[in-house]
């Protein structure tokens, strides 16, 4: 009698099987389901046929296997066997854009178990919950939500990545409302409260986040070549008609003036001659001068009509001066990688900026201060290949002048001369990718001012043929070159220097070849606890 019922449950289950499966999928797509009992696991599997459920829900079924099989049949089978009527949520039953179920299949083999107890299980490990209606008896298959699982508490130790910015990214992963992290800048560490579920998934999403962030070292030269070319042509009369004085009767003795005598000394510093470079007054041998005499500081006698040869400073000029410099600037620095790194030789220099007040306050000037020389601003990023992507904002700033500007005074009574300094600024901002160690190169930064100048004698500077002989002119040309050399090096962990401590512990130890210890890493020499001397060294 016992086995007959045996029999006639494994008829009555694979004729559900069988039944279900026929009314969602074509035969030649379905699973094939296979239920044993104890006794016949060495024999193939019966052949489904339709039959009745079992005669009540506790039955226990020796053997119940399932061999990839869909998971909403499974589901019907069971709970045909447990007495159950059931309705699927639509989400259960959803096809995939390849027309497969989304849910995936079910593959279990349980003994002595129920049809009760293995849906359950089924139903558990695929995140659905049986609802069941006492009043309707109909039970409704639905996905299990996500509050009614427990939190649980876990705390991460970061070694590399702040928490704050790891929270700003797990949190969206949640997938319950009550999940959430709480990050602790204090001891690095971020406190998570999530459901088991989601634990699972976060443990291998910190692991590749907290890793160790790559570092740049930048390499920066800067040139500023600075060529200054002057020239100076013609002959200067100008210190020969200076600071004239004159004066009647200035030194007139008995008829006759005394009009001392110059030194003038000579400094030759061009293969062309030399100029004047001093001249010294003072009391050397007088000459007489009779009669009314105009005395003046340079020997310009308006009596006698003509130029003393000692007090003619005419200065013949014809050079050309040529001056270039280089300004060497080689700054290093290592930063992180996607941080920028300013590298900044300037000076602070004071902005004024003034306010017209009223008629009774007056105007207000406030000061604020601005960096003048060299700011080079590099962010590096790191990219595949050991390629670097570069950001590059090179600055050179300077002095450019003064400026005044004019503001009424306090009263509305007067004007006030407020002045103010003025800046030039060379700036290039750029964007590019070049491999680990290569170098970039930038110029173009250039400055260009011509200064000129001329002087002349009045009417004999403008004499045809002869003019050129009572003038001068002067030119003078301001051009700066600046030129960048920038060079990023990913940094590895061997270029990093072993400390002293790690080097003597790796250091081999001759007596144990095999060992990974040194010399210095035996109980005797690294522990304050007195040795045992029953026990050996190593």
């Amino acid at each position: 009698m016992k086995t007959k019922l045996v029999t006639l449950l494994l008829v009555g289950l694979n004729a559900g099987l069988s039944v279900g499966l026929a009314q969602n999928k074509p035969a030649s797509d379905e699973k094939v389901q296979k239920l044993y009992n104890q006794s016949a696991a060495e024999a193939k599997p019966a052949a489904p046929t339709e039959g009745a459920p079992a005669e009540s829900t506790g039955d226990v079924l020796p053997i119940v296997s399932f061999e990839d099989a869909p998971l909403v049949d499974v589901i019907k089978t069971l709970a045909r066997q447990a007495n159950l009527n059931i309705v699927f949520d639509p989400r259960v039953t959803e096809l995939g854009p390849d027309g497969k179920p989304k849910l995936p299949p079910v593959t279990i083999r349980l003994e002595n178990v129920t049809a009760q107890n293995v849906l359950e299980a089924v139903l558990n490990n695929n995140s659905l919950r049986l609802e069941k209606d006492p009043k309707t008896k109909i039970s409704r298959i639905t996905m299990k939500g996500a509050e009614a699982e427990p939190l649980v508490t876990k705390v991460y130790q970061l070694k590399y990545t702040s928490p704050s910015n790891l929270v700003a990214i797990i949190t969206p992963s949640f997938t319950s409302p009550r999940s959430k992290a709480i990050p602790d800048s204090r001891t690095s560490q971020l406190i998570v409260f999530a459901t088991e579920k989601e634990l699972l998934e976060l443990d291998p999403l910190i692991d590749k986040l907290d890793t160790a962030t790559k570092q740049v070292l930048i390499e920066a030269r800067i040139y500023e070549t600075t060529r200054k070319p002057s020239s100076l042509k013609g002959i200067n009369w100008e210190g020969t008609f200076g600071a004239q004085s004159f004066a009647f009767g200035n030194n007139v003795d008995g008829g006759q003036g005394n009009r001392y005598s110059t030194d003038v000394s000579f400094v030759t510093n061009s293969a062309f001659g030399g100029w004047i470079e001093k001249i010294t007054y003072g009391p050397n041998n007088p000459l007489h001068q009779p009669g009314l005499l105009a005395d003046t500081a340079r020997g310009l006698n308006p009596k006698a009509a003509f130029l003393d040869a000692d007090g003619v400073r005419g200065v013949f000029s014809w050079f050309n001066k040529d001056d270039q410099t280089e300004l060497l600037s080689t700054p290093r620095t290592v930063t992180l990688d996607n941080q920028a790194a300013v590298l900044n030789v300037s000076e602070a220099f004071p902005v004024f900026k003034v306010t017209s007040g009223g008629t009774q306050t007056g105007p207000t000037v406030d000061i604020s201060y601005t960096n003048i020389g060299t700011i080079l601003t590099v962010t590096p990023r790191i990219s595949a290949s050991d390629r670097v992507q570069l950001k590059v904002v090179p600055e050179v700033s300077a002095l450019d002048g003064v400026d005044t500007q004019s503001v009424p005074t306090s009263g509305g009574g007067g004007t006030a001369q407020v002045s103010a300094n003025r800046y030039s600024i060379r700036k290039i901002e750029t964007q590019v990718l070049i491999p680990s160690g290569n170098t970039l190169v930038m110029g173009g930064l250039m400055s260009d001012n011509i200064t000129q100048g001329r002087t002349k004698v009045p009417i004999l500077g403008d004499l045809p043929g002869l003019g050129f002989a009572f003038r001068s002119s002067s030119k003078i040309r301001d051009k700066r070159n600046l030129i960048l050399f920038v060079t990023p090096t990913i940094v590895t962990e061997d270029d990093f220097q072993v400390t002293p401590t790690d080097y003597l512990k790796r250091k081999p130890n001759p007596d144990k070849p095999d060992s990974d210890e040194g010399p210095f890493t035996n109980p005797l020499l690294d522990s304050a606890i007195p040795h045992d001397w029953s026990k050996p060294v190593y």
